[in-house]
């Protein structure tokens, strides 16, 4: 999005003209900046008044060049004060009601530099697999009446049944509702479609609080900005490939255990160590589905090379034998 751009949005919006959609793109465009500022990174307790100081300092680095500053210090201050309580409008239907001081908001990503997955395990046990350049932002408990979160990229979810407590997925304008299912989502900044498809169980898309569309086993929906209604298609095969992604970085053949240990260190968030160095090079084989967490997978991978490991918070050690 360039200046003009932001600022006829945020012209709109202070009018009353901007419609869901508009509004969505403010709150895209501001989590595509670096994330060390972001709002949702505040802390319980945060007031209000200092997540607008923060935003508009944000906004200010971003949309100034820094040698023009001065010369335009107080014809900005009243623009980028509003700018601030424009973004906060904006993010607190996706924000604000989602904060409590008993539950803060944590942010999983997989920078787009990074070949791996990242593997989320998520307050209620159910699992999430994120593709590189991906994020996903959700609270620490689910206590609530039911269980959001908000993701940018595309996502693999694994989601636990809770009877009364829907699971939903925040994509922009698009939401996501499930009560327990296996499926993916792909929801780019740069697209402006949104894409879902159900390898089981059920879901329901919506735009806006209204249905566009329910998916079943073995169906996917591109979910378009102007469409009302959209019929799921039949996709197979399509949705066994969807969900492949998901599990190639757990999918080896004759692999050096040193090698395969470092893409789950930053598939996982870990740091993995050997006691005994000569066992980082012995070749290890596998294949699994892609949802298990590192405690299910570390006892097999262990088990194949006689091996044991140790774990302490995110540090694992793993000590057995070398091979020839």
């Amino acid at each position: 999005m360039d200046h003009k751009e932001l600022h006829d949005l945020m012209d709109k919006y202070m009018l009353g003209t901007a419609s869901r959609e508009e509004r969505s793109r403010l709150l895209t465009w501001y989590r595509q900046q670096p994330a060390d500022d972001l709002v949702w990174k505040l802390e319980a307790g945060e007031d209000e008044e200092q997540v607008r100081k923060r935003i508009k300092a944000n906004v200010w680095q971003r949309l100034e060049d820094p040698t023009q500053r001065a010369s335009k210090a107080i014809s900005r201050t009243w623009y980028l004060g509003a700018v601030a309580a424009v973004l906060l409008a904006v993010l607190g239907f996706a924000f604000w009601k989602m904060e409590s001081p008993s539950a803060t908001n944590l942010i999983a990503e997989t920078p787009t530099t990074q070949v791996e997955n990242r593997f989320v395990l998520l307050p209620d046990s159910s699992r999430v697999v994120l593709r590189p350049g991906s994020r996903l932002v959700y609270r620490t408990d689910f206590s609530g009446d039911s269980r959001e979160v908000e993701l940018i990229g595309e996502a693999y979810f694994d989601i636990s049944h809770r009877a009364g407590q829907p699971f939903i997925i925040h994509t922009g304008a698009v939401k996501t509702v499930v009560l327990g299912t296996a499926f993916t989502i792909r929801a780019n900044p740069n697209d402006s479609d949104v894409q879902v498809t159900v390898q089981r169980g059920k879901v329901r898309v919506e735009r806006d609080n209204k249905t566009v569309a329910e998916l079943t086993a073995n169906q996917q929906v591109d979910v378009h900005e102007e469409a009302d209604k959209t019929a799921p298609k039949e996709v197979h095969d399509v949705a066994e490939t969807a969900m492949r992604w998901a599990a190639q970085d757990v999918s080896f053949d004759w692999q050096p255990f040193g090698e395969l240990t470092a893409k789950l260190e930053r598939r996982y968030g870990v740091v993995i160590k050997f006691k005994n160095e000569k066992l980082a090079n012995c070749p290890v084989s596998g294949a699994f589905s892609g949802i298990e967490t590192l405690d299910e997978l570390l006892p097999i991978l262990c088990t194949t090379r006689n091996a044991t490991y140790r774990k302490e918070g995110k540090i694992i050690e793993i000590n057995g034998q070398g091979c020839n």
